[in-house]
C-alpha cells in the first residue's frame, strides 16, 4: 500500500511539473506588434547592424515589462521605418552586460549599429520612449 501511495505522488508531482512548464514555456510572451523577439547572438547583430533600431531589454518576470508591450507593439507598427528588436535578459546576458543594462526595462537606441547614448530610457517611460524612437526615425 504505501509503495502505490509513493508512487500516485510521485506521478502527480511529475504531471504538475510537466503542466508548468508547457504553461510557462519560452514563447516571446512579451511581442505585441512588428517587434522581433531575439534570442541569438548573430541574429542579433544582424539586425541592430544597420538603420535604426530600438532595442527592449526586458525579462518575462518583470511586471513594468508586460505593462509596457502593447504600447511598444502600437510604437513599433506606427514607425514602421524603425526596427524593434526585444531582448530578454535572463537568456541573452552576454548581449544585457554589453549594454550595461542594469534595470527592465531599458531601452536602446542605435543607428546603423552606434548606440545613442543620450537617448537611453529606463523604465516604462513612454514619452521618453516615443521622443527616442522619433530622434532615430529622422
Amino acid at each position: 500500500m504505501e509503495l502505490r501511495t509513493v508512487i500516485f505522488f510521485l506521478v502527480l508531482y511529475v504531471g504538475i511539473r510537466l503542466y508548468q512548464t508547457r504553461r510557462n514555456s519560452s514563447a516571446p510572451i512579451m511581442s505585441h506588434g512588428k517587434v522581433v523577439n531575439i534570442d541569438n547572438d548573430v541574429i542579433f547583430k544582424a539586425l541592430t547592424s544597420s538603420g535604426p533600431t530600438v532595442i527592449d531589454f526586458y525579462a518575462t518576470w518583470c511586471g513594468p515589462c508586460k505593462a509596457v508591450a502593447p504600447k511598444i507593439g502600437e510604437l513599433s507598427e506606427k514607425y514602421t521605418n524603425v526596427r524593434f528588436v526585444q531582448v530578454d535578459v535572463d537568456k541573452m546576458r552576454a548581449v544585457a552586460q554589453q549594454y550595461n543594462v542594469t534595470a527592465m526595462p531599458t531601452f536602446v537606441f542605435l543607428k546603423d549599429g552606434q548606440e545613442l547614448s543620450e537617448k537611453r530610457v529606463r523604465g516604462a517611460d513612454i514619452r521618453a520612449l516615443e521622443a527616442g524612437i522619433q530622434a532615430i526615425s529622422a
